[in-house]
């Protein structure tokens, strides 16, 4: 058996290690994923400028596995803070940058796909995305269950995809854990 994967120690790994363990690792089972939201921090110091700490939650729309965001109040305690939602309307937390969730397999074969074809994959280029919410078409993210068959932490790996076959930049490396039952469904 592998090293077990926390929220904390995959945290303090380097980009190297965590490149190797999203190319070494399973996807996670995308339906374990439905009905829970997802605390989420971004790795990189690029990824903190649209926010350190966000939330991720999962559930179906027609029939199809998808994903939104929530925004959250910055604290600067990495993994060790809360994740208190930042914007709300109505009382119900603010919910965009829309995803549906799939297999990397099951995607259009674009080169920056091949090193994770055995990998989840959230892909934001969606109607859903429209007015403020356009950006985010360009996101495409890979996943990993870091230990294997447990969909309590997830490791991605997030890109800017421009112009799919010719430029995709890398964003950063985020981490996904400590999953509570979704309050606010979004649809």
């Amino acid at each position: 058996m592998g090293k077990i994967w926390t929220y904390e120690s995959l945290g303090l790994e380097s980009k190297a290690s965590l490149e190797n363990v999203l190319r070494t690792g399973v996807p996670p089972n995308l339906e374990d994923l439905n009905g829970y939201i997802y605390c989420g921090e971004n790795h990189e110091w690029i990824g903190k400028v649209s926010g350190e700490k966000f939330k991720k939650g999962y559930t179906k729309k027609d029939g199809v596995n998808m994903g939104y965001n929530e925004m959250c109040t910055q604290d600067g305690k990495k993994w060790t803070g809360d994740w208190p939602i930042r914007r709300k309307a109505d009382g119900k937390p603010i919910q965009l940058a829309f995803f549906r969730t799939s297999m990397v397999k099951d995607e259009p074969a674009y080169p920056l796909y091949k090193p994770y074809i055995n990998l989840a994959h959230f892909n934001y280029d969606l109607p859903l995305n429209s007015g403020y919410n356009i950006p985010f078409r360009v996101i495409r993210d890979f996943v990993v269950a870091p230990n294997d068959g447990d969909p309590e932490l997830l490791l991605c790996k997030a890109y800017l995809t421009v112009f799919p076959y010719f430029l995709n930049i890398f964003y950063c490396y985020f981490l996904l854990g400590m999953r509570e039952p979704i309050v606010d469904m979004p649809w």
